[in-house]
């Protein structure tokens, strides 16, 4: 366990979202409280929730956000409207409270960060959930006719050098992600770790699994997705295989779990592979029902398209969760899931949008029950080794070592 700092440091956190949940988010706050930190973190409402909140040992400070300010967001580097409400908000929380370190969470407010700690002479912490400037410009949003318009104009690659070079610590996701950023972005292997997203230990295993989960999908082979919902993750082509694999095997069913949203609706989806009695949308999954619906499951799936740096250099999430509860897992052709689950024998891996492709893999565990035995005990094995108490260890001796 990690020792307690002499000194309470206090870091104010900044998410550009509404809190709780967030999963990376609580995990790091419960890490560095158990370090000896303390911790704040500001974030907008839309809901209204309440302004000042104590939880579970820090402070939650939250500023409601309009409607029209909130969708100027992806206009961010042309207007200053965006910029001008983090920076009112946070400098009212410096003004009243003296903190050491300001971490923000993902690149946009990084500027504003940036002028935070040096206004207040403060610590920056860069925490990147996404390699931003190689994801964003693949958004749906970017790719409407407006937004080209608005992604011509906002440099994002030119902002990211900018303003993480400034910081005092840089986390990402990978430890190949890193590289990429030492490499492409010139930050300073000293200043700059990765933080892999793995579950904390216990979270997923049969301990926590609710037993009417399994009974609802009795007697269906249960393929499970869940996630975000976007024409990025692959999940048209896997209902249109699962379409076809009920001819195989009569009592499959695709469970996807995630929120959806005005560019991507899946009813529509459905119905035009006539998948309406082997595919189900449950919505979204708190954490604490997800490994139910895991533990529910034959196989566990994510197959995104793997056409940019971000997706090759990570490990998502999904991946370690489905390993914990020792499941059979079918990926893309990503480079980190795909080494990961084929090195390890946790799975099989298929090209993006190869409907035949990822028939024959689902036919393989279905046909072959020794397979998915096997699957079982090695992944809970492997699973031990990645758990977020380990993998944070170098997270917390960063903050340590940028406060020394």
């Amino acid at each position: 366990m990690n020792q307690p700092l002499n000194n309470c440091m206090k870091i104010l956190m900044v998410l550009e979202a509404e809190f709780p949940p967030d999963e990376r988010v609580e995990k790091e706050i419960k890490s560095l409280l158990d370090a000896g930190f303390h911790v704040t973190i500001a974030a907008y409402t839309r809901k209204g929730l309440p302004e000042k909140q104590a939880v579970r040992g820090y402070v939650i400070c939250r500023r409601q956000i309009s409607e029209i300010l909130y969708k100027s967001s992806a206009a961010i580097l042309l207007h200053p409207f965006y910029f001008r409400f983090w920076y009112r908000f946070l400098d009212s929380i410096l003004a009243s409270e003296k903190f050491d370190v300001i971490h923000i969470h993902d690149l946009p407010l990084a500027k504003t960060g940036y002028q935070m700690a040096v206004r207040y002479g403060l610590k920056l912490v860069c925490d990147q959930h996404e390699y931003y400037s190689n994801w964003i410009v693949r958004t749906r949003h970017y790719n409407t006719f407006t937004g080209r318009i608005i992604r011509f104009f906002s440099n994002w690659m030119k902002y990211e050098k900018k303003y993480l070079r400034r910081a005092d610590m840089v986390i990402t996701v990978d430890e190949s992600l890193r590289n990429l950023y030492i490499e492409k972005v010139r930050i300073s292997s000293s200043k700059i770790l990765s933080l892999p997203n793995t579950p904390s230990a216990g979270n997923f295993d049969m301990r926590q699994v609710d037993p009417k989960v399994a009974d609802k999908f009795a007697g269906r082979f249960i393929l499970f997705y869940a996630g975000g919902l976007d024409h990025l993750r692959g999940i048209d082509f896997v209902v249109e295989s699962v379409a076809r694999l009920k001819n195989e095997i009569e009592n499959i069913l695709f469970l996807i779990a995630g929120k959806e949203n005005k560019a991507f609706k899946l009813d529509p989806l459905i119905r035009k592979f006539h998948a309406e009695d082997c595919t189900r949308y449950i919505g979204w999954v708190p954490l604490d029902q997800l490994p139910s619906y895991v533990a529910a499951s034959h196989i566990c799936i994510f197959v995104p398209r793997a056409d940019n740096l971000e997706i090759n250099n990570t490990i998502a999430t999904k991946i370690f969760q489905y390993a914990a509860m020792g499941k059979p897992v079918i990926v893309s052709e990503a480079r980190k899931m795909k080494e990961f689950v084929e090195n390890n024998h946790l799975g099989f891996s298929v090209k993006f949008g190869d409907i035949s492709g990822f028939g024959e893999a689902v036919l393989k565990i279905y046909r072959d029950p020794a397979i998915a035995d096997s699957i079982k005990l090695r992944a809970v094995e492997i699973a031990r080794k990645y758990t977020w108490e380990e993998t944070s260890l170098p997270f917390i001796s960063g903050y340590k070592q940028m406060m020394s």
